[in-house]
């Protein structure tokens, strides 16, 4: 037993190649699969010693850590001109770090094909969720005749359900001839990740054949984003809703471009980042199937505010002080007694900016009064049932200055309290506008609640 031991080769690594004998019918393709394994750092290169134009292999040369396994994967296609036979393919694996060398056998049966087959399934798209995937199957007759009722289903499984099954039916099918069909789907929204298969199988005549094929989706977060934006009085609020819809937790980037007026009335949720006109929120950790919704805005109304002030400045500005304002008063104060005399002025001052050439100032004395001559300009007068208007023409009044026009008046009987006097006023020419300006209302007299004993207290301190 020791000496059998002893004389027994010994090797680093281990080339495990299928016992059976593989069949492979022409105008197919198969893929065999030959295991290496190595409980020590390895590099090994493989050589087929008997090549032939229907054999690749997908790696010449295969590196392994300590204790590691990995495939070599050998391809067997015959064309139609490849002679049936069972054929020994003869493989060498190499060590190039010790020299060792290892000399395997694999067997292989071409024969022809006499089945409707499905010749190839290729898959294309991004493989990830809600994206779309494409599958090219090709049906072809390797029978000797014509061959009806051809049913073909393809069934799409995630690694813990299956998805969608497709199918098709093929009415006839001459010999050799192909059918192509193309299936699209979209993987659902937050598809878990992993391997998926494609099980495409063909039946005609009793007869099954079936190609497998698999593709991976991606573990990756994806964001579907919705935006509603409504009008406010003066601006607008706009809100973002956010949700992911792949299968891994992420976080979300927002940006929005904001006008220099937009982001001067912006209010809301800060952003993360902000860059000239650009806007930015990062919301963190979004799950799969989770929604956040971020909400900002714009409120001109402090705009409007200011430029309403402003407008209203402006009026009271140029139509309320830029005027020719005056203002009636009077000199004594003192009872209304017959035959007493006060003296009432009304003084005009040109605040419009310029020099006013004409001007009209107009008063009225009621017939309780009787009107006597004061210094300065003479007024016309105009007599009426209820008493006399006086008018004064004034000419050439200048950008700041102001002019005192008096009269003095006599009551004819005398009377207990105050006598509110009418309103003066000045009326003038702004380019082709005629402007009235009226003076407050200005009063006579002295109020008193006992006319009687106020008269004897002034008669006793005189």
């Amino acid at each position: 037993m020791a000496i059998l031991l002893l004389s027994a080769p010994s090797f680093a690594f281990i080339v495990t190649v299928p016992d059976e004998t593989i069949n492979v019918a022409i105008g197919s393709s198969r893929q065999i699969d030959i295991r290496v394994d190595s409980g020590i750092p390895e590099d090994i290169q493989f050589t087929i010693l008997d090549p032939k134009p229907w054999i690749t292999q997908d790696t010449t040369r295969i590196r392994l850590n300590g204790d590691e396994t990995k495939d070599l994967r050998i391809f067997v296609t015959p064309s139609a001109d490849t002679q049936p036979s069972v054929y020994r393919i003869s493989l060498l694996a190499e060590s190039l770090i010790s020299g060792e060398t290892q000399k395997k056998f694999i067997f292989i049966n071409i024969n022809k094909l006499d089945i409707v087959d499905v010749e190839r399934v290729i898959i294309s798209g991004n493989f990830t969720p809600t994206s779309q995937i494409v599958i090219l199957t090709t049906i072809k007759n390797y029978k000797a005749r014509t061959v009806q009722n051809i049913r073909v289903t393809s069934s799409i499984s995630a690694p813990s359900s299956k998805l969608i099954e497709f199918e098709q039916n093929i009415d006839s099918l001459d010999s050799g001839e192909t059918k192509n069909f193309t299936y699209t789907f979209t993987l659902p929204p937050r598809s878990e990740s992993g391997l998926y298969t494609i099980l495409t199988m063909v039946s005609a005549e009793g007869e099954t054949s079936e190609k497998t094929r698999t593709f991976t989706v991606l573990s990756q977060a994806q964001f579907a984003k919705e935006s509603k934006k409504e009008p406010l009085v003066f601006g607008y609020k706009k809100s973002t809703t956010v949700t992911n819809i792949g299968n891994s937790e992420d976080d979300a980037l927002l940006t929005e471009t904001l006008s220099g007026l937009d982001a001067a009335f912006y209010s809301g949720e800060q952003p993360t980042t902000m860059k000239g006109s650009e806007f930015a929120w990062l919301l963190k950790d979004i799950k799969p199937g989770e929604s956040r919704t971020m909400a900002f805005r714009v409120d001109y109304s402090p705009l409007f505010l200011f430029i309403i002030v402003i407008l209203i400045a402006g009026w009271v500005f140029f139509f309320k002080v830029r005027i020719i304002k005056v203002k009636k008063f009077i000199l004594e104060k003192k009872f209304i007694e017959e035959g007493e005399e006060f003296t009432v002025g009304v003084e005009i001052a040109n605040s419009t900016g310029k020099k006013v050439e004409n001007a009209t100032v107009k008063d009225f004395v009621p017939s309780v009064f009787e009107i006597k001559e004061g210094e300065g300009p003479k007024p016309a007068r105009k007599k009426t049932a209820a008493g006399t208007e006086l008018v004064w023409k004034i000419k050439d009044i200048h950008k700041n200055e102001e002019r005192i026009l008096s009269y003095k008046i006599m009551p004819v009987f005398g009377v207990h309290g105050r006598i509110r006097l009418p309103q003066a006023s000045v009326s003038f020419h702004r380019g082709k506008k005629e402007m009235e300006i009226r003076s407050p209302y200005t009063s006579i007299g002295i109020e008193t609640e006992n006319y009687g004993e106020k008269k004897g207290v002034l008669k006793r301190k005189k």
